[in-house]
């Protein structure tokens, strides 16, 4: 996959029965990640909490948390992914747009990861 600075990833999904969390993740491998995206349903002692990330040279950095969750169980929903060379820009299906720097700086990622409680319907990136 090639996911360049300009492009909008447009994915599809809905949240399984009693999730607990699902996650995506963008970056260049599975030990560098520009965005971590972490739906937190239930999971340990948060709820309803997006908590985005990234990770480089082994180390996570500070973590930004979200309280807006449009999410739900068993519901269909879709989103807009977009990045600057400085900012990813995620637009939720609500409405709500989350803003997270690319602190990776990088025009072009190679990696995209889904896992957790949620079935991926689609992923069209152009």
């Amino acid at each position: 996959m090639s996911f360049k600075s300009g492009m909008e990833m447009r994915i599809k999904g809905v949240p399984k029965s009693n999730p607990i969390r699902f996650t995506i993740d963008v970056g260049n491998s599975e030990e560098v990640i520009a965005l971590h995206f972490d739906f937190r349903f239930d999971y340990s002692e948060e709820k309803r909490t997006i908590v985005l990330n990234s990770l480089e040279n082994g180390s996570w950095n500070e973590e930004q948390r979200e309280t807006n969750f449009p999410f739900e169980a068993d519901q269909e929903f879709e989103m807009t992914i977009s990045f600057t060379d400085d900012y990813f820009y995620i637009n939720l299906y609500d409405g709500n747009m989350i803003q997270f720097p690319n602190h990776l700086g990088e025009t072009n990622y190679k990696f995209l990861s889904m896992r957790g409680d949620v079935m991926v319907q689609s992923i069209k990136v152009k």
